[in-house]
């Protein structure tokens, strides 16, 4: 009788056990059924219900979702090869995310300014970090990683011919991110 009422007991440690990850598995798919809902309204141009029971995504309130420092500009000469044809300004950045989840993808736009506010350059942007098949390529909460960003060099466009000879005092750089991806799948806009 011992025997079968101990045997009972293990049999239901497992049942609930596995019950609770599938309840959890249940709730993450219907979770990610709602960010997509979301999503296909937002594509679809049609408003967006927010609700009430969103969680913050950032580690800190108050800061950037991610902050960048330029560490430096640099001009690099196509060599007229199948991978390096054009001319590029290179500019160089340490991000660093303060989100609460891994990032897979941060998208937004780099504008660069003159001296007095004119407005050089809007170009869209991806950042990730590269495949790495020792280390993960995701960006971890508080990670701070470089990357370059690339800007063509046109010699008929008289802006970028300034972006290039310009030192880095006389022009404002700005980042302004609109969307980010996380590693769980979900997907972020931001103002």
């Amino acid at each position: 009788m011992k025997k079968v009422l101990s045997g009972l007991t293990v049999l239901s440690v497992i049942s609930f056990s596995f019950a609770q990850s599938l309840e959890e598995r249940v709730e993450n798919l219907e979770k990610k059924i709602k960010q997509l809902e979301e999503r296909v309204l937002q594509l679809e141009g049609k408003p967006v219900i927010q609700s009430k029971e969103k969680e913050p995504i950032l580690l800190k309130e108050g800061v950037k979702p991610v902050e960048y420092t330029m560490i430096q500009k640099k001009f690099h000469k196509g060599e007229n090869k199948l991978y390096d044809r054009d001319d590029k300004i290179l500019l160089v950045f340490n991000f660093t995310s303060n989100f609460k989840k891994d990032v897979d993808v941060l998208y937004g736009n780099l504008k660069i300014y003159d001296k007095s506010g004119n407005e050089l350059l809007t170009q869209p942007i991806k950042v990730y970090k590269p495949l790495d098949f020792i280390r993960s390529n995701k960006i971890k909460p508080g990670e701070t990683f470089r990357r370059t960003i690339e800007i063509i060099y046109e010699t008929d466009k008289p802006n970028l011919k300034y972006i290039k000879d310009a030192p880095v005092e006389d022009l404002k750089i700005e980042i302004q991110f609109n969307k980010v991806e996380f590693s769980d799948g979900s997907v972020e806009f931001l103002n």
